[in-house]
C-alpha cells in the first residue's frame, strides 16, 4: 500500500514539472521587500557578436633587410615609449657611414679650393688680368663643386637614417602581445618582428546592421558580456559615418574596460526598438534546475510561481518576462 502511494505521488510530481505549467510551490512566509508587475514599454534588444580590440596597436617592422642581433623582449613584456625592442645588424652601414664621411670631406675641400680659385679670378679681372671667360669657368666649377658637396652631404644623411633603422623602438608604451622573430633571424621589410598594444582601455568592435546603427548615438550604454568577464554597460565611443557595402553592417566602438583581453569575442544587446510586456528585477528571478520562477504574494501568503523568462533587458537589471505572471501580481524580491 505504502509503495502504491509512492508511485502515485511520484506520477502527480512529474505530471506537475513536466507536461503544462509546472504547479505553484506554496510558501507560508511572506518576506519584506514587494513590488507590484505593471505593463510597460520595454526596449527590445538584439545580440551583435564583436571583439575586443585595443585603441593603439602596432606591428613593429624594418625597413632594411638586415639580420636580428638582439631582441631583448620576451612575449608578455611590458615596455616604455622609446624602449628599443630589436637591434638589427649594422656592419654594412658603418662602412658606407665611413664612405659617405669620406666624400663629404672631400667634396667640401675641393669646394673650398674652387672658391679661392673664383676669388682669384675675379682679383685678377678687376686688374684686367684675365678674360671674362676665364673668371666665368672658375665660378662654373665652383658651382659644381657645391653641388658635389651637397650631394655628398644627402649621401650621408641617407646613410645616417639607415643606420636608425638598425634600432627600433617602442612607439608607445605597453605590452608585447606577438613575437614573430627571434635572435639571428633576417629581418625584411614589411614584415612584422613584434606587436604592440597599449594597456589602456579597450574598445569593443561590433559590426552592426544598418538599420540598427541608425538608433545609437555616441554616449548611448549598451549591455556588453565577454568571455570570462562579468557584463558591464559600456558607452559608446564611436561610430563610423557609412556601411561597409559588402556585409550592410556599421562599425560600432563601445569602451571597455582595460582588464579585458583583446582579441576574445563579446555579444552587445543593441536597442532594437520599443514593445509592450512585463519586467521583473533580475534578483527576483528563482532557478531551480531548468526552471525559473518568482515568488508571488497570494491571498494564502507566498507561492513560487514558475514563468517563461526572455531576453535580458538593455538597462541589464531586468528580465522579460513571457509568460507566469500578468500585471498586478506582486512579486516578492
Amino acid at each position: 500500500m505504502i509503495r502504491r502511494l509512492l508511485v502515485v505521488a511520484f506520477a502527480a510530481g512529474a505530471v506537475a514539472c513536466g507536461g503544462g505549467e509546472p504547479a505553484e510551490e506554496q510558501v507560508t512566509t511572506v518576506p519584506e521587500g514587494t513590488v507590484i508587475v505593471v505593463a510597460e514599454s520595454l526596449t527590445a534588444t538584439l545580440p551583435v557578436a564583436g571583439t575586443v580590440v585595443a585603441r593603439r596597436r602596432a606591428e613593429v617592422t624594418t625597413r632594411m633587410m638586415a639580420r636580428i642581433t638582439s631582441l631583448p623582449v620576451e612575449l608578455g613584456a611590458r615596455v616604455t615609449q622609446g624602449q628599443v625592442l630589436v637591434r638589427l645588424g649594422a656592419d654594412d652601414i658603418a662602412s658606407n657611414r665611413a664612405k659617405a664621411e669620406a666624400g663629404v670631406r672631400a667634396a667640401d675641400a675641393a669646394r673650398d679650393e674652387a672658391a679661392r680659385h673664383a676669388a682669384r679670378m675675379d682679383t685678377l679681372l678687376a686688374l684686367d688680368v684675365v678674360a671674362h671667360v676665364q673668371r666665368d669657368g672658375a665660378h662654373v666649377q665652383l658651382t659644381q663643386a657645391e653641388s658635389q658637396l651637397a650631394l655628398a652631404m644627402a649621401t650621408l644623411r641617407e646613410v645616417e637614417t639607415a643606420a636608425s633603422y638598425a634600432s627600433i623602438p617602442a612607439p608607445f608604451s605597453g605590452a608585447i602581445v606577438a613575437r614573430f622573430a627571434d635572435e639571428g633571424d633576417m629581418a625584411a621589410p614589411g614584415v612584422p618582428i613584434l606587436v604592440v598594444e597599449d594597456l589602456g582601455p579597450r574598445d569593443g568592435l561590433l559590426a552592426v546592421p544598418a538599420d540598427l546603427a541608425a538608433r545609437i548615438e555616441p554616449g548611448m550604454r549598451i549591455r556588453i558580456s565577454g568571455i570570462g568577464a562579468d557584463p558591464v554597460s559600456a558607452p559608446v565611443r564611436a561610430i563610423a559615418a557609412g556601411a561597409d557595402p559588402m556585409t550592410r553592417t556599421v562599425e560600432v566602438r563601445v569602451e571597455l574596460p582595460a582588464h579585458w583581453h583583446t582579441g576574445i569575442s563579446v555579444t552587445a544587446l543593441v536597442p532594437a526598438g520599443t514593445f509592450e510586456g512585463v519586467a521583473i528585477p533580475s534578483g527576483a528571478v528563482i532557478r531551480r534546475g531548468q526552471l525559473t520562477g518568482v515568488r508571488v504574494v497570494t491571498p494564502h501568503g507566498v507561492a513560487i510561481r514558475w514563468v517563461r523568462l526572455g531576453r535580458t533587458l538593455a538597462d541589464g537589471g531586468r528580465i522579460h518576462v513571457l509568460s507566469g505572471i500578468a500585471p498586478g501580481d506582486r512579486i516578492v524580491l
